[in-house]
């Protein structure tokens, strides 16, 4: 999957509502949508004006079966970087936060 439809994908999940956040530590700090700082809406804008310039994609570290989403970008002159995979219908959140 390239970044195109992992974007398509991605924003669908979140007009949806299929959304997950991994457990991990200082959370806080690194999933700002996990903590509700990011509403859906501002997570959508965020990665809907992502032009795939800061794109890549990797196995996740625990399970290689799952391809993990990384986003760098800018946004309302921050750099944000957001990480996710897909698990079914939902988009699982590991981090977001510039």
């Amino acid at each position: 999957m390239g970044f195109r439809e992992a974007k398509s994908r991605v924003l669908e999940c979140l007009k949806t509502g299929h959304v997950l956040h991994e457990e991990r530590n200082s959370i806080d700090l690194k999933n700002l949508f996990a903590t509700g700082s990011i509403s859906l809406d501002e997570a959508a804008c965020i990665i809907g004006r992502s032009n795939g310039d800061g794109y890549f994609s990797s196995s996740h570290h625990f399970d290689n079966t799952i391809d993990v989403h990384v986003i760098k970008t800018m946004y309302s002159n921050q750099r944000w970087y957001i990480k996710w995979y897909f698990l079914d219908s939902d988009s699982v959140f590991i981090s977001f936060h510039h």
